[in-house]
């Protein structure tokens, strides 16, 4: 079985979730004697690898290449449509990139299977944003490229909803959540002063303004020494709007942004954090839950985000994101004796262990690449 991977970024960039998301699942597969190619532009990997050369590693054959224009890489898109007649299967990633579109094209064409990750992009909320770009790609979609030999890949059940609403019900859809190689426990030490951690990207989308605005109405935060802290890119420069929103509720000296962070510095940012919050009206998964649950450190996540199993097996809150609500929720994890919130630490990291390990459930994604090979054109629900 050979797999191909066209994608935008790829580790060690940190331009995207799919960036480790597809790398964690290439070295699984890799790990398992599956062999896999791996097609990237080099963007925010610049400086980290050789660009234009092919290498051989843990995480299969792979190349980087450079790109004037990230949305229409030529260079990598002739690359991977050149590697498509060796391939089995090609995995594409994001209905709105490009490339995605135009290899899904020649694909289908060269008569290869294609799964295809959505990542969120049919999410109603994400659809609100460059209506007059996604409307016609999904049309093309739907009606050239949605059956037959595609499969769509979810993260959640509501996610492939999403995808039989706009592509029809007999579509197939793969749901498996993101797995990844767990990054090693770092200790835990004391913050001073105590915080609040948001990870990701600046953006309407994750509904900051709610966190900070259940923030300031919460009398136990206020109250007390925590602060929340920030940390990701601010490429939409939707920073200025948080500042000036926590500058106007008189709460600008407990909202500390960090811009972006990586590494060992985030791997200790999230162990050192009382607990984690994602206040996304909408995800499709949510990467940096998994990210802060490995390091011990309990989640509160929206009601958007498909994460109710942080309050079934009490290793979190999943929470409405209006900001009484998050504010309610905020304060009850102030509630928590020191013996409870120890035993939230445990089960975080339990859970993550047992249920989001790349290399303890590779073989579902093995299973799926088996099945899709052996009914390429077979569709279902």
């Amino acid at each position: 079985m050979h797999i191909l991977f066209p994608i935008g970024t790829l580790y060690p960039s940190q331009q995207g979730g799919p960036s480790n998301t597809i790398y964690w699942l290439a070295k699984g597969l890799v790990a398992k004697s599956i062999s896999v190619t791996c097609v990237s532009t080099s963007l925010g990997a610049e400086h980290a690898v050789e660009t234009g050369k092919w290498m051989d590693t843990d995480y299969g054959r792979v190349i980087y290449l450079k790109a004037r224009f990230h949305q229409l890489p030529l260079r990598m898109i002739a690359c991977a449509a050149r590697q498509i007649n060796a391939c089995d299967c090609v995995h594409l990633n994001s209905l709105f990139y490009p490339p995605s579109f135009l290899l899904a094209i020649l694909a289908i064409l060269k008569k290869k299977p294609v799964i295809w990750s959505c990542r969120g992009n049919l999410d109603p909320e994400a659809l609100r944003y460059s209506k007059w770009k996604k409307g016609p790609v999904l049309w093309l979609i739907r009606n050239f490229l949605s059956g037959g030999r595609t499969t769509f890949h979810a993260t959640s059940e509501t996610e492939k909803k999403h995808i039989h609403s706009h592509f029809g019900g007999n579509t197939r859809v793969a749901v498996i959540p993101n797995y990844m190689e767990l990054p090693e426990a770092v200790e835990r030490k004391q913050a001073e002063p105590p915080y609040l951690l948001y990870v990701g990207r600046l953006h309407p989308v994750k509904a900051l303004d709610r966190l900070i605005g259940a923030l300031a109405r919460s009398r136990a935060f206020i109250d007390s020494g925590f602060v929340l802290k920030i940390a990701g890119d601010d490429r939409h420069g939707y920073r200025k709007a948080l500042e000036e929103l926590a500058g106007q509720l008189g709460i600008s000296e407990k909202v500390h942004f960090l811009g972006h962070v990586e590494g060992a510095e985030k791997q200790q940012l999230y162990a050192d954090a009382y607990f984690s919050i994602l206040p996304s009206h909408t995800e499709n998964f949510g990467n940096v839950v998994i990210e802060s649950l490995a390091q011990g450190t309990p989640v509160i996540a929206s009601r958007g985000t498909p994460w109710e199993v942080l309050e079934n097996k009490k290793a979190g809150i999943w929470s409405q994101n209006d900001p009484l609500s998050l504010s309610n929720s905020i304060e009850r994890t102030f509630c928590l004796s020191e013996a409870e919130y120890q035993q939230y630490r445990r089960r975080s990291h339990s859970i993550v262990q047992k249920c989001f390990n790349i290399h303890k459930n590779i073989s579902v994604w093995q299973d799926t690449f088996q099945f899709i090979l052996r009914n390429p054109g077979f569709n279902d629900s």
